[in-house]
């Protein structure tokens, strides 16, 4: 009677928090509803989804949410942290704190659209791996050939067009696997990129990227679809993202560069045009919301740094 009473009294000052739902939802639930209708709506959602796999494999993912605590993915972190990976070494950092990022984004959507409003987001409340920081690999023309060489010799000819094309114009791969004819305008020298989904709704925000005249001429090279509708890279022959990663990765290890990889061409591109561009232009060319992530792209070159004093002192020589 007196807890009746108490709840009454709760309802009426609007203190009452009814926690009936999140008693009784499993993790796995709203893995598998993320899972099925947000990342299919996102920018590299392939990736995500493996992550979220990762997650369903998990004793939490048995977990009554409500008693999900930040101290079990604390040890999530330091039990990830001594598994090996497929190339035998430890989990990298990026990698977790990747999946970290994936878990914390069910619980957001499941707390602010799908009505669990008294659900806690427990990792909130730990300290998260820090990642790879700043991106340093950078694939220069010396390094740039010994790729190409190996790429032209994988059976799928078009791995060293993409992957070309990709330093050309700094797009990510995902972008790059959906750029349809239609999306070009060749006399314009423009790609039309439909970039990452920030949101829940589906909605990707567009940008122009500019096309160099080398960007032109790969294009010009592949055959196109009749209504301009599919896909270019998969116009002359089916073409696999997971593939191409491999084969590029592949090829970076063969010549010994470490941490190399398909996404180090966006910033190769991001490399080669920041000392071309102003940096809010550059931002609206790769899509980057911040100052701060066009820093982890950008990398100068020592030569890069000496050219750059050698033309202020030419101007102030001039200027004299």
């Amino acid at each position: 009677m007196n807890w009746a009473k108490g709840v009454e009294a709760a309802l009426a000052e609007g203190r009452y928090n009814d926690t009936r739902v999140i008693d009784s939802t499993y993790l796995r639930e709203l893995i598998e509803r993320y899972k099925k209708n947000v990342s299919p709506k996102k920018l590299g959602s392939k990736q995500e989804i493996v992550r979220l796999e990762k997650w369903l494999k998990s004793d939490l993912a048995d977990r009554i949410v409500s008693r999900c605590t930040a101290r079990d993915f604390a040890d999530y972190i330091e039990k990830r942290r001594g598994d090996v990976s497929k190339r035998g070494g430890h989990v990298a950092e990026q990698t977790i704190k990747l999946e970290i990022i994936a878990i914390s984004n069910v619980f957001e959507i499941a707390r602010k659209d799908w009505g669990y409003k008294e659900l806690e987001n427990p990792t909130r409340d730990i300290s998260k791996p820090k990642g790879s920081g700043m991106r340093e690999v950078r694939i220069e023309p010396k390094n740039w050939e010994r790729i190409a060489d190996i790429l032209r010799k994988c059976r799928n000819p078009q791995y060293i067009v993409i992957a070309e094309f990709a330093i050309e114009t700094g797009m990510r791969q995902d972008e790059l696997f959906r750029m349809c004819w239609k999306d070009v305008d060749l006399l314009g020298r423009k790609v039309i990129v439909e970039g990452k989904d920030t949101s829940t709704t589906g909605q990707r925000k567009k940008r122009t990227v500019p096309l160099s005249m080398r960007a032109i001429e790969l294009l010009q090279s592949l055959p196109r679809s009749i209504n301009g509708s599919d896909p270019i890279f998969q116009v002359a022959r089916k073409t696999s993202a997971d593939g191409l990663s491999r084969a590029f990765t592949g090829a970076c290890k063969a010549i010994g560069l470490e941490g190399g990889c398909f996404h180090s061409t966006r910033h190769e591109a991001a490399s080669r045009m920041a000392p071309h561009y102003p940096m809010l232009t550059l931002m609206k060319i790769f899509g980057w919301k911040t100052p701060a992530m066009a820093a982890r792209y950008y990398h100068a070159s020592d030569e890069e740094l000496l050219a750059g004093i050698d033309r202020m002192q030419q101007l102030v020589a001039q200027s004299a």
